[in-house]
């Protein structure tokens, strides 16, 4: 083969590796699991894999196509360097370098980015080349912005259900808006350079969607940092440019960005802007708490462990282990964390002084790069400008939230492109620098031969990393599908079949076998499966293999200490795993109040009452201020142990707590109507009676009950209200009950005695194990 034919192709390959790098964001394959993320990483680790041996026969073979080792390369490897101690040194170095698959974040997805860089830097050198590279990006930012934008009208696009916050094929509304930063400032660089007034027209068109989809994210952090990036672009570009006009025109310009989000933000009280898209703009108020807890955490992790961190990827074993109870005051969802919301925070944490330095470093010689650049005179205004402001766009963003796979796709773009600007032929205007023929050229038939090593070795490296994984999570998915709908021999074999890939990613293998095995004890359907017990030791069998990789994760022995005792009823020795189970969650997160309510519960059904009232007598000493623990104490006392004035006064101050228990069921509003009867606060009673509407609808027996409660302490007429509305749910209860409605009687029991042999309306129970809501809306009977 020809010296030049051979190079044409391996750099064909390269560019195929660069441009398809790009379409990473817009990949969504919704047939595995965390289709959003680990579909997207997959293609991008496939891609890459396949293209990066190409390019690493060209960079041996032709020297010119070899990265230029500039100091923000240079700094971008040596933070890459950290990483890789980083995994040596962590707390779980399995997770570290394979990530797990809501976040593919492990330092071996990281190192793709790295190859997709040095292509990127290698190859294209010229501001022609860089500018058919952003056309590209920005054209692909539309496609993007259009399906975000179309979700408004059509929820189900993506097939997945969306809340008012859109985040199109990215999901995350946050990494929505944030992708789109990158791009307007691309878009804006773009119309800065081109001579076409119709190309201008189009790059107005395009900036049009990216700030409609922008807006329809509704991402606070992403307009923070928009808007500092909006004013450090404004504050250089007016610096850098001698004309009067233009800095008049920039000052204008900035003072017109303040004063309309002035207004915005003035009248945000108004109708016109609290029912708008712009409302969630005006408050910066939400979780703002919950953040502030994992950041503290983190840095208490940082002091732990300060050169090395704990671990690329481990934030979650931290936050675990320092723990702070008062995040269950904000809900069960802020209490599991697995980023500290804080890409500074993120790296002090997780890769220590180590990884902070290199990582600080990346921005030092990025600016410095920069500023040399314009001083050499090799990039333009427009192009400083714009290079100047995005990384603090990016940077204060980030401030807010953590980095997601998209949001990498375009950093290292950002990078790629500083680091191309800071040489001289970066100016040039052909589409790429000069053929440049060594002296003794290496020869063809060893490049080639090269070439179908690496390739063949990349290609088995892609099987056994991207295709196995790919394929596990298929089945499982397949698994899953085919228990939703019934199909349980077919979902048990195909949960076979996923374990039995080889995978590095078991967390929602494990997750998925034993949410579902749980939902078919409780449905009662397990005992019609003559292979339950096949299934359940497979499920035995992933977990023992999971917490073996991962020993320090306390949600898995969580998740893994349900399913054993809920199974225990069938497979006794299963009690002895989730005791075990529970013990170890609780040595991994020694605070976390979930771990005790569940372990006081399993306690409490071996009828350990004594250990299960101290185990929670402890968990009430975490945070007195929180209601919760208190009312499930006084749910035990009261019902299990019958020690009625202690179980009241607990429940009542569970209700009464700064951070007061919510309730969430009918029969929890049952069991505060009978603590208020035993401590005589008759008035309170109507206040529970008012908020059975709100509640989901519960057994008639329940309502019953706290009609007999409000008869006992004289409140007639909120127990004829309840009684009204159970006659018009049943007929039954409607004949029962019609010798008092229609004045025979005056008491409940008489009414029943009267029609005594018609039915019969059990008394109500309630139950001391913890509820947690999963609804926000009531479908409790309606008594008005």
């Amino acid at each position: 083969m020809q010296r030049q034919k051979l190079i044409q192709i391996l750099r064909i390959v390269t560019y195929i590796g660069i441009y398809g790098g790009l379409l990473m964001p817009l990949f969504f394959w919704p047939i595995v699991i965390f289709p959003f993320v680990f579909s997207k990483l997959l293609y991008f680790q496939f891609l890459i894999g396949l293209t990066f041996p190409a390019y690493l026969t060209l960079a041996w073979f032709e020297p010119r196509y070899r990265p230029r080792f500039s100091l923000l390369y240079i700094s971008i490897v040596a933070y890459f360097i950290a990483l890789g101690v980083s995994v040596i040194f962590s707390i779980d170095p399995t997770r570290s370098w394979w990530g797990n698959q809501e976040r593919m974040n492990g330092l071996f997805t990281l190192l793709h980015f790295l190859a997709w860089l040095s292509m990127a830097v290698g190859t294209l050198k010229t501001w022609p080349q860089w500018r058919r590279l952003l056309n590209y990006e920005i054209g692909l930012s539309a496609f993007m912005a259009i399906v975000t934008i179309l979700q408004k009208p059509f929820p189900q696009l993506l097939m997945f259900p969306v809340s008012e916050r859109l985040g199109g094929l990215l999901d995350n509304p946050i990494y929505m808006a944030a992708y789109q930063i990158f791009n307007l400032f691309f878009l804006a660089l773009l119309w800065m350079k081109s001579p076409s007034r119709q190309m201008r027209i189009f790059y107005i068109f395009i900036g049009l969607l990216d700030v409609g989809a922008f807006i329809l994210a509704q991402s606070r952090g992403a307009l923070v940092g928009l808007g500092a990036g909006i004013l450090i672009f404004a504050i250089t570009y007016a610096i850098l440019t001698p004309g009067k006009k233009v800095k008049r025109g920039f000052t204008a310009f900035i003072l017109l960005c303040f004063i309309s989000y002035g207004a915005l933000f003035a009248f945000r009280n108004t109708d016109l802007v609290r029912n708008s898209t712009l409302a969630r703009f005006t408050n910066f108020s939400g979780a703002s708490r919950t953040r502030l807890i994992a950041w503290e955490i983190a840095w208490k992790g940082f002091l732990d462990r300060p050169i090395t961190g704990y671990g690329l990827d481990t934030f979650h074993v931290l936050f675990n282990e320092k723990y702070n109870p008062e995040s269950l005051r904000f809900g069960y969802y802020e209490t599991w964390f697995d980023r500290a919301h804080n890409t500074v925070m993120d790296v002090l944490s997780m890769t220590g002084l180590l990884g902070f330095v290199t990582f600080a470093a990346m921005y030092i010689s990025l600016y410095v790069s920069i500023i040399r650049s314009y001083r050499k005179k090799w990039i333009d205004v427009p192009i400083v400008s714009v290079l100047i402001a995005l990384p603090v766009a990016y940077f204060v963003q980030n401030l807010f939230v953590f980095d997601h796979p998209a949001l990498f796709s375009m950093s290292y773009l950002l990078f790629a492109l500083v680091i191309a600007a800071g040489f001289s032929g970066f100016a040039f205007q052909a589409q790429s620098l000069p053929d440049v023929v060594p002296e003794k050229p290496k020869s063809t038939s060893w490049a080639l031969a090269i070439f179908i090593i690496l390739q063949i070795a990349a290609a088995c490296l892609v099987w056994r990393t991207t295709i196995l994984p790919f394929w596990s999570s298929v089945l499982s998915i397949r698994s899953n599908k085919s228990f939703s709908f019934g199909q349980y021999e077919q979902a048990f074999k195909e949960a076979k079949q996923s374990y039995a890939v080889q995978t590095f990613y078991l967390d929602e293998q494990t997750f998925l076998q034993a949410r579902n095995f749980i939902s078919l004890v409780e449905s009662g359907k397990l005992e019609t499966m003559p292979f339950w017990r096949e299934w359940h030791d497979l499920i035995i069998k992933i977990s023992d293999d999971y917490m073996a990789r991962h020993p320090n994760n306390a949600h898995s022995c969580f998740v893994y200490a349900r399913f054993a005792e809920t199974m225990s009823r069938y497979v006794p020795v299963d009690s002895a795993i989730a005791e075990a189970q529970y013990l170890k969650g609780i040595e991994l997160s020694p605070k976390r109040q979930q771990m005790y309510f569940s372990y006081a519960r399993f306690l409490i059904d071996r009828k350990r009452s004594d250990e299960a009232v101290k185990l929670m007598e402890k968990v009430v000493t975490f945070d007195p201020e929180l209601g919760e623990p208190y009312w499930l104490l006084g749910l035990h006392l009261f019902f299990d142990r019958g020690e009625i004035q202690t179980g009241a006064d607990m429940l009542l101050k569970g209700i009464n707590a700064k951070y007061a228990y919510v309730l969430k069921t009918g029969q929890e509003a049952m069991a505060l109507a009978m603590a208020y009867e035993q401590v005589g606060e008759k008035d309170k009673i109507k206040d529970v009676v008012a908020q059975l509407p709100t509640l989901p609808q519960a057994p008639l027996n329940v309502y019953m009950e706290i009609a007999r409660i409000t008869e006992r302490v004289g409140l007639i007429a909120e127990r004829d209200m309840i009684l009204n509305a159970l006659a018009r749910i049943d007929q039954t209860v409607a004949f029962r009950l019609s010798p008092l409605l229609q004045g025979q009687v005056t008491s409940i029991q008489a009414s029943l005695d009267l029609t005594e042999g018609v039915a019969v309306i059990p008394a109500a129970t309630t139950s001391s194990s913890p509820v947690v809501a999963t609804t926000t809306s009531g479908t409790g009977p309606r008594i008005k």
